[in-house]
């Protein structure tokens, strides 16, 4: 990354050494004596230009960069209110001096050179640098180096040493949960893990970015054309990740900083032909391509803080429940090869034909995580299962051949032919495993796949121009989707679509569509794919088979746009309005009152998601009062609601029994409304002073209802009748921005040097963030306030409460 940094600078101020100096020239600086040149040479003369911008940022009341680490061992509640975390998601915004941007450029008289370097957030953990460049008609390219962090917390709670390795181990051990019938040392062991609290340090959470990119162009000839582009990604950081032990009366869920380190680089190279034939244009085009994704960590192991003090990781493996260490496979490395032929012809009558083949391979060997040592969360040490393979040898192969036709039938009238063909076909070689429940519950013996389908999609669309300002047209289509395992092997679905277009004599336009689609299986089997998944003949505690999953349930889907646009009201010339509507309904049609039957007599019924629907609304506008004042708003309202039937029931997936009566079945009801206001002026006093303001402010609100279907619980944690519904989840965003600008006299200006203009700037913001969520609140910051065996550990990470004003000033010079 340093290293970046160093050619990225040295670039830089290379660059604006030669600007200042040609703009120098410019500004009419008399070069000194120099002994004649030969008539024969040719001085080169460059136009630049530029912009730079740069300045200092005061805060008042910013949040700390690190939370406190002073947690509370007797309350569910945060230390403090805010966090820097959610403002500084993308990057950092220092206090003092800020370098906000800058641009250099410079070409030759005749156009025929030109290269330019934009910059912006120079220094900070954000800073992004891109150099274009081109030869007239010949060769051009871009070069782009950047820094993309993404930070999650400030105020995640560590109780671990070797935060961002491969091996964590707590500050201290505390031992195995006592029996229950001894009160005295439960107290003794809650006081243990008071301390282990105690001795907690707050710790960022979030991942660094540096990406490097660069794209030539090469067209030799007007007909050809050439490209290469190679991209580079490197992430380093740490993650909240989870594991578990079991023992001690139940599964010990524990967080932990999981550690990130890994590469991916694609390069790609294309050549294209075009031309002319009898018919028209024909163009050609053929990619290569390679990606590789190398994942320095292969995985990492943490020790159970659950055990005797003294207590070591094992250096072989031992079947036993609540082991000292947990051992957590990271992703692997992998790799894809692509291969891609595009081609486009015009045809007689008046016809376009456009055609993509592409073959993609894709490939996966890294080996297996040693089972001969003892970890936390894969005991495999179950009698009877052989598995020889030390590595998946997973191979994916995917075909996809994309075909269309556009025709102008008449001048008025235009069709489009599409059909589309994907083959995802998964070549992985099918592996037996011991499946492990939690950590030393012997699973079932259990196959994995590799899921393989065939995606076949086919439309026709007509549009027709009824007037010269107006046009309607529909379309017809088909998807089907073949799967060669799953609990549906097929789904088809059938789509319908009209839309519009029209415009009236400049006042305004207006565009809807409307689309509606059926999908359908043709037959729902679980009970055959879980006997497959699990040949042994017995399978673990799964989702009752009667819950349909959404992606392959039958489902009735209509999605709806309206967009107006005024912007020449009659009467009213110097107002602009654009109201919009939005809709999309998925109506599921799993029914909880149908009975259903497996080969063993075993009853249940259809459980799942029964509707998925949101609308939108909303209203832009502006009005000026004439020269130098405009004003805006904007309203935005956004609703979302879900139904869901499910079952508190479980049931042996091999077998078919169901381990609870059909009477454990709950319904929810997921509702979201989001209302987002936005107003802003912007007042320009002269040709040298301007002002702008702006407040938004979104208003979330979340509600889930639970109630029991049957009158007997009500899942997943109250019981009776009477089940009140889930604590409301309220969100709210606020924001001002204010900002002067002022440009200074051109005549001082000038007389200092420079050939531009520069404008100062004052800038005000005002940012607010409250997230009110019981999902998050109730695990802060340890739970084992709430669960009093003291099991289960969160980091306490998430917390995007924040309020902050800032103030900044700037100069900004452009030439």
């Amino acid at each position: 990354m340093e290293f970046h940094g160093r050619i990225v600078l040295t670039s830089l101020l290379s660059i604006a050494v030669a600007s200042i100096a040609l703009q120098s020239a410019r500004a009419g600086d008399k070069p000194a004596p120099a002994p004649a040149e030969p008539a024969a040479e040719e001085k080169i003369e460059l136009d630049t230009w530029g912009d730079i911008e740069f300045g200092g940022r005061y805060f008042k009341d910013k949040p700390k960069e690190l939370g406190s680490s002073n947690w509370s061992t007797t309350t569910i509640a945060r230390p403090e209110a805010e966090s820097i975390a959610k403002y500084e998601e993308y990057g950092n915004v220092p206090q003092g001096f800020y370098f906000e941007r800058l641009t250099v450029g410079g070409q030759t008289k005749d156009a025929e050179y030109a290269a330019e370097l934009r910059a912006t957030d120079l220094g900070n953990n954000n800073q992004r640098y891109i150099l274009d460049w081109f030869m007239t008609g010949t060769l051009s390219g871009t070069v782009t180096w950047d820094q993309t962090p993404h930070l999650f917390s400030t105020t995640a709670l560590n109780i671990w040493n070797g935060v961002g390795t491969t091996y964590l181990s707590p500050f201290n051990k505390v031992g195995a949960f006592p029996a229950a019938n001894d009160a005295v040392a439960q107290e003794n062991y809650r006081t243990q893990i008071k301390n282990l609290i105690a001795q907690g340090k707050t710790i960022k959470i979030g991942i660094d970015r540096d990406r490097f990119e660069a794209d030539q162009r090469w067209t030799p000839t007007p007909n050809w054309e050439f490209r290469g582009n190679y991209f580079y990604d490197r992430r380093e950081g740490t993650q909240i990740a989870g594991t578990n032990w079991g023992g001690g009366g139940g599964p010990v869920l524990v967080q932990v900083p999981r550690p990130i380190a890994d590469t991916t680089q694609n390069a790609k190279a294309s050549g294209e032909r075009s031309g002319d034939w009898a018919y028209g244009r024909y163009n050609v085009k053929i990619t290569g391509g390679i990606s590789t994704f190398e994942n320095d960590l292969k995985s990492f192991t943490v020790e159970n803080p659950f055990v005797a003090a003294g207590t070591t990781c094992a250096s072989t493996f031992t079947a036993a429940a609540n082991t000292p260490c947990s051992r957590i496979s990271l992703m692997p490395s992998n790799e894809a090869y692509t291969g891609n032929m595009t081609a486009g012809i015009d045809l007689p009558f008046r016809s376009r034909f456009m055609n993509t083949v592409q073959y993609t391979a894709m490939r996966q060997n890294d080996s297996f995580q040693d089972p001969t040592v003892a970890t936390g969360n894969t005991n495999t040490a179950v009698t009877g299962i052989t598995n020889a393979a030390t590595s998946l040898n997973g191979e994916v192969n995917a075909l996809l051949v994309n075909n269309v036709l556009n025709t102008r039938i008449t001048d008025d009238l235009k069709s489009t032919l599409r059909y589309r063909y994907y083959d995802n076909d998964n070549q992985t070689p099918v592996r037996t495993w011991n499946w492990v429940s939690e950590d030393g519950a012997v699973g079932a013996v259990r196959q994995n796949f590799g899921y393989s389908y065939t995606k076949q999609n086919a439309s026709g669309d007509l549009t027709y121009h009824v007037l010269k300002n107006a046009s309607v047209g529909g379309s017809a289509g088909w998807e089907r989707i073949d799967r060669d395992k799953r609990e549906a092997l097929r789904t088809d679905e059938l789509i319908g679509k009209v839309y519009g277009d029209a415009r009236w004599n400049d006042i305004g336009q207006l565009r809807a569509s409307y689309q509606y689609s059926e999908r359908r299986f043709d037959n729902y089997d679980p009970e055959s794919w879980y006997k497959t998944l699990f040949p042994g003949g017995t399978g673990g505690n799964m989702n009752p088979w009667g819950m349909r999953k959404f992606d392959l349930a039958d489902r009735d889907r209509e999605k709806a746009m309206v967009l107006f646009t005024f912007d020449n009201i009659p009467h009213v010339p110097n107002l602009s309005l654009t109201p919009s509507f939005g809709l999309r309904n998925d109506n599921y049609l799993t029914d909880p009152n149908k009975i259903l039957t497996d080969s063993a007599g075993n009853t249940t019924t259809e459980m799942g998601l029964l509707k998925d629907n949101s609308w939108n609304a909303g209203i832009e506008g502006s009005y000026s009062f004439g020269p130098g004042l405009t004003v805006s708003a904007a309203y935005v309202r956004e609703e979302f609601d879900k139904d869901l039937v499910g079952s508190l029931t479980t049931q042996d997936s091999a077998t078919g029994i169901i381990g609870a009566t059909t009477a454990n079945r709950y319904f929810s009801n997921m509702k979201e409304d989001v209302d987002t206001f936005i107003v802003g002026t912007n007042f320009v006093f002269n040709d040298r002073f301007d002002i702008s303001a702006s407040y938004s402010i979104a208003l979330g609100k979340e509600d889930w209802t639970n109630k029991d279907i049957a009158g007997t619980t009500c899942a997943p944690t109250s019981t009776g009748a009477n089940c009140a519904p889930w604590p409301t989840v309220n969100t709210t965003l606020q924001r001002i921005d204010a900002q002067a600008r002022y440009k200074l006299d051109p005549e001082l200006i000038t007389q200092l040097g420079f050939e531009g203009d520069v404008f100062w700037k004052l800038k005000y913001s005002w940012d607010r963030s409250r997230v009110d969520n019981w999902q998050n609140d109730y695990v802060t910051p340890y739970m084992y306030l709430v669960d009093n065996t003291a099991r289960n550990i969160s980091m306490a990470s998430y917390n995007p409460n924040y309020d902050i004003h800032a103030v900044s000033t700037s100069l900004n010079f452009k030439w």
